[in-house]
């Protein structure tokens, strides 16, 4: 194929490419307004400001410390049997799986009786 032709389907290409570009679907007037509502919600976003942040009576304070302190007492004693659990299936399987299992079930039964006593 001579250059000449070469040059020119070329010219031809890209003004076809340049029209069209004109009339591309993301630039449709449809995907006008959900830009603008986008940018809309952000634009008020950005100017909402934090709510003011809420403080406890000092009862209602202590009443959550008292049910934190229970929900760790149970939480330790479900750690200690879910750890004593472990021990016993670690010494019954007996191996390296069973030593991985009696070692972890010690880690688990020790914090959970640190949780206990807390």
């Amino acid at each position: 194929m001579p250059v000449s032709v070469r040059l020119s389907t070329s010219v031809v290409l890209a003004l076809l490419v340049a029209a069209v570009a004109g009339s591309a679907a993301a630039q449709a007037p449809a995907f006008d307004r959900a830009i603008r509502a986008s940018a809309a919600l952000e634009l008020t976003a950005q100017r909402v400001t934090a709510p003011e942040p809420v403080t406890l009576a000092p009862a209602l304070a202590r009443s959550m410390a008292v049910k934190s302190s229970k929900s760790q007492k149970s939480m330790g004693e479900t750690l200690m049997i879910v750890g004593g659990g472990a021990v016993l299936a670690g010494a019954l399987i007996g191996g390296d799986g069973g030593t991985l299992l009696i070692v972890g079930g010690f880690g688990c039964a020790g914090y959970g009786y640190y949780l206990y006593q807390k």
